[in-house]
């Protein structure tokens, strides 16, 4: 996407580039996991964030952390410890994210609600 100077989407007010600078940020398959994860969890260790990420793979996963703190969203702490000891937490602009996670909790709740049914096969049953 590009700026235009006659756009009148509900994003105008900061630009669709910018819309899509973020998504670029937080894309693929693994990148908005780990920020859900630890931002629900709070700081986890390496190994408490691939076993809560399931099949993730350690390339997999030590990639998109460094990516993600490249771009500010996740802070790595070296205890400079031995044996190892590293964390991971969000940084102020990643917990600035977690409102997205709200909004889809709220979402899971209304569909939750009496004459819903939720479904985690992507399909809502019930719904009329």
């Amino acid at each position: 996407m590009h700026p235009h100077a006659d756009c009148n989407c509900r994003y105008a007010d900061v630009g669709c580039d910018k819309m899509e600078t973020v998504m670029d940020r937080i894309s693929g398959k693994w990148k908005m996991r780990i920020v859900f994860m630890v931002g629900a969890h709070g700081t986890l260790r390496y190994n408490e964030l691939r076993r809560l990420l399931g099949d993730i793979t350690h390339k997999m996963l030590s990639h998109q952390l460094k990516e993600l703190a490249a771009d500010g969203l996740v802070e790595r702490i070296d205890y400079h410890e031995t044996p190892p000891r590293v964390e991971y937490r969000l940084t102020p602009d990643g917990e600035d994210l977690m409102p997205i996670f709200d909004a889809m909790q709220a979402y899971i709740r209304r569909r939750m609600a009496p004459g819903h049914e939720f479904s985690t096969t992507g399909h809502s049953i019930g719904e009329s």
